[in-house]
């Protein structure tokens, strides 16, 4: 997979959906993305509740209409990142419960995101390693010039949400429209995503026919666990 560390003096693009994303041309990116069913509304909502406890605690102005994402624009760098560290791992250690259908540990199903991901993998992006857990998905990917990381998130949910929701006899939403991504920042940064996407499934206590892991330089068959 082809590497850029981040370049702190090059323009970074954010935009808002239910988390901030940074856009930073050749950058690398951590991506997670989830099953609608994953997480229940009212746990969404507390959470929200609690990013605005979060941010008054550390006296940030709130506007009642705009919600905190206006509000987390105006902390220092350090605190954004404290911010964003706390509610991802309370998100992922959520994920990791395994609740919902988790329709995903269905190996049929594990077999098609990967290879979906595959499909494009050299001419929209490069593709790093790639976890499938039953609920949700954690990869590393570097959009090639002239393609954004939203629009082939996009594309790729939308493919494996038809050939699963075909697979499995439904027409039930899939995906959680947004997803959470994060710059990889430099080499250890890399290393360090690359051991927690492995490494997720033993976390989670999953067994071998729960997930389908996919390392940089194989394919689906080569590392169907």
């Amino acid at each position: 997979m082809a590497f850029q560390p981040f370049d702190p003096k090059a323009p970074v693009r954010i935009y808002f959906t239910s988390l901030p994303h940074w856009r930073h041309d050749g950058c690398t990116y951590f991506v997670t993305y989830r099953l609608a069913d994953s997480v229940p509304t009212q746990v969404i909502q507390e959470w929200d509740r609690e990013k605005t406890d979060w941010l008054t605690a550390h006296r940030v102005k709130m506007n009642a209409e705009e919600g905190w994402e206006s509000a987390f624009l105006s902390l220092a760098e350090k605190d954004r990142s404290a911010f964003l560290k706390h509610f991802n791992r309370k998100l992922n250690s959520y994920l990791d419960r395994g609740l919902g259908p988790c329709v995903l540990q269905d190996p049929g199903c594990s077999r098609i995101v990967v290879e979906g991901w595959e499909h494009f993998n050299g001419e929209r992006y490069d593709l790093g390693d790639l976890v499938v857990m039953p609920n949700h998905v954690h990869l590393l990917v570097t959009p090639i010039a002239g393609h954004e990381l939203e629009d082939i998130l996009k594309s790729r949910k939308r493919q494996s949400a038809r050939e699963i929701n075909l697979l499995l006899g439904r027409s039930e939403t899939l995906w959680q429209k947004h997803s959470f991504d994060h710059i990889v920042r430099n080499e250890n940064a890399l290393e360090q995503f690359q051991i927690y996407i492995e490494d997720n499934p033993t976390k989670a206590k999953l067994k071998s026919d729960q997930f389908r892991y996919r390392a940089a330089s194989k394919s689906a068959d080569g590392v169907t666990k």
